[in-house]
């Protein structure tokens, strides 16, 4: 059976890769619009804190769930009909969102509008994977991740614009109508491999099983995914949900909070494709990813108990953290080095999982120890917030433990592969 080409057409694999890609940014903007929109639903229904924080965090708990399973899906199915259903359903999950009236009919529907999304980002890095030379895959995912990120500025910054001049069901009702353009995007663009090949080993040689038992087996996935819960918990948690009440405890407005939020994600995202082009020039993971989860504790650390006195100190203080943050995405590239070729999708769809799923946790969690009339001190902020402090501490230790590995295909662990580091430490 023919395999994928080492070097696939650079310009068409761009090109898909871009569609692709337009479906993460659209979930990023999905998930992050409530922080902007949740004043407005709340006045609509009516809810407690710690309902309104598991409504936010509910896409995330249905997203984090479906990515092992979307990315094992997507690695032995047609990549362009799968991500046109997962597209389509996700607009119309959007749609059905607006016209709920009652606080279950809004979590049924945010529910699946996450269950729905979660094929996005396993989707396009598959499509990277495959369209994008191994050479140029961490700046393949660095790219993603910085257009990821300008979803985020969307869904906060954008939004709050927004929020004055329309209601909330007719933005998000827009939000649906760009859904459903995407999908059709993908239907007309998307192909799933360079003349139509998919990965060689999946194709009814692996069971569903055995992937899953071989995933879960290899060392490099768990610290992938113990890594990522702990950038995931800051990225979705606290920066995704929390730090706009906090700065509002620091004396900001609602609106000011929205875009010094927004300058994280900036941040982060021009980490990701900096450190993405580093990796693929250096040929290196390992001492980007340390030095991005060091930085990021610090910096975690100080926008918790250094509030900034000025807007323009705050937005520093917030893009640096961004920045260091960005560095995370290398570990797609370190998780996917490390496994044979075929696991792709599902390689990325469970370390995605693993962080998402610790988004939505850290997005709840705090709920529950903050006052419930949404006028919590900052002193009860910053008590409750340091726990995001901690999991970065988690990230920083997973990260120091992980394998070097180098670009390219069938890198699988093993103690004779050149590709990883000859000794690695235990």
């Amino acid at each position: 059976m023919p395999t994928t080409p080492a070097n696939p057409p650079i310009i068409r694999g761009w090109i898909l890769w871009f569609i692709a890609t337009a479906f993460v940014i659209y979930q990023l903007a999905l998930q992050t619009s409530y922080a902007a929109l949740d004043d407005k639903i709340i006045e609509t229904v009516g809810m407690s804190t710690a309902a309104s924080g598991l409504l936010a965090a509910s896409f995330l708990f249905t997203y984090a769930l479906i990515q092992l399973p979307a990315g094992l899906i997507l690695d032995r199915g047609k990549v362009q009909w799968i991500l046109f259903l997962a597209a389509l359903l996700c607009a119309a999950a959007t749609l059905c969102f607006s016209f709920s009236t009652n606080y279950w009919e809004l979590l049924a529907s945010r529910a699946f509008m996450g269950a729905t999304a979660g094929f996005a980002f396993p989707g396009a890095g598959l499509i990277a994977r495959r369209w994008i030379r191994p050479s140029q895959f961490a700046i393949a995912m660095g790219l993603i991740d910085m257009l990821f990120s300008g979803g985020a500025v969307l869904g906060n910054a954008g939004l709050a614009q927004l929020v004055d001049i329309m209601s909330w069901q007719g933005i998000v009702q827009w939000m649906a109508a760009a859904g459903g353009v995407i999908a059709l995007l993908i239907v007309l663009f998307i192909r799933s491999a360079p003349h139509e090949n998919v990965e060689p080993s999946m194709i009814g040689k692996i069971s569903l099983k055995k992937s899953f038992l071989d995933l879960i087996g290899t060392r490099q996935v768990w610290l992938g995914m113990i890594f990522y819960a702990g950038i995931c918990a800051n990225v979705f948690g606290f920066y995704g949900f929390w730090d706009v009440p906090l700065q509002q405890a620091f004396g900001f407005t609602k609106n000011d909070s929205l875009m010094l939020n927004s300058w994280l994600f900036i941040g982060m995202g021009l980490g990701a494709v900096i450190s993405g082009f580093i990796a693929d020039w250096w040929g290196r993971r390992k001492p980007l990813l340390v030095l991005g989860s060091i930085g990021g504790t610090i910096a975690v650390a100080f926008v918790l108990f250094t509030p900034a006195t000025t807007y323009f100190a705050a937005m520093t203080q917030l893009f640096i953290n961004g920045l260091l943050l960005g560095v995370s995405v290398l570990v797609f590239p370190a998780v996917c080095e490390s496994l044979p070729r075929g696991y792709s999708g599902a390689a990325i769809g469970i370390v995605n999982a693993a962080g998402i799923m610790s988004g939505a946790i850290f997005q709840f969690v705090p709920g529950l120890f903050i006052s419930e009339d949404h006028t919590a001190t900052l002193e009860s902020y910053q008590k409750t917030l340091v726990i995001f402090l901690l999991v970065m501490f988690l990230a920083t230790l997973a990260a120091l433990k992980m394998h070097e590995t180098r670009p390219g295909w069938d890198n699988a662990v093993t103690p004779d592969n050149e590709n990883l580091d000859p000794e690695p430490q235990d």
